[in-house]
């Protein structure tokens, strides 16, 4: 039994950016004050390859493509609630899950904590040229999950 977890990719690029690049555990160009739309922009020039893991595609990190793609029997959606998730595939594969809990909520959930921080970048040419650049890096995922900018999941 195989299995991965997705992430909505506009919630999983803006999570990276909070946690990694605000708080300079990542630094990129050796820069610590790099705003939303200038990291997002930055990522839409990287090989999908060299991403750091943290913001590469799952379709990408998780070989869904390909010569040779993983065909998973289940691929859970993150939004979908992880710990019961996990659960459930791990009782799948028979083994007893321990307490395993993720609370790791840095940015305001939901759709319009999304809006709110796409829409609200600094140094943004237009209101939806961030979401479009993710759209256009994650393409696979965002089919793979049936993920949309404008609702929850």
């Amino acid at each position: 039994f195989t299995f991965t977890f997705i992430r909505n990719p506009w919630d999983r690029l803006r999570s990276a950016y909070v946690d990694k690049i605000q708080t300079g555990k990542i630094m990129i160009h050796r820069r610590t004050d790099m705003s939303f739309a200038e990291f997002v922009r930055f990522v839409a020039t990287q090989d999908p390859w060299e991403m750091n893991i943290h913001w590469r595609p799952a379709s990408v990190h998780c070989n869904m493509k390909g010569k040779q793609p993983v065909h998973y029997d289940a691929i859970f959606k993150l939004e979908d609630g992880f710990n019961q998730e996990l659960d459930s595939a791990l009782q799948r594969i028979q083994l007893m899950p321990d307490v395993i809990t993720i609370e790791n909520q840095q940015v305001e959930p939901g759709v319009r904590g999304r809006m709110k921080f796409y829409h609200g970048a600094r140094d943004i040419t237009y209101k939806n040229e961030l979401v479009d650049l993710v759209a256009k890096i994650y393409a696979d995922d965002i089919k793979l999950g049936g993920y949309s900018f404008e609702k929850y999941g």
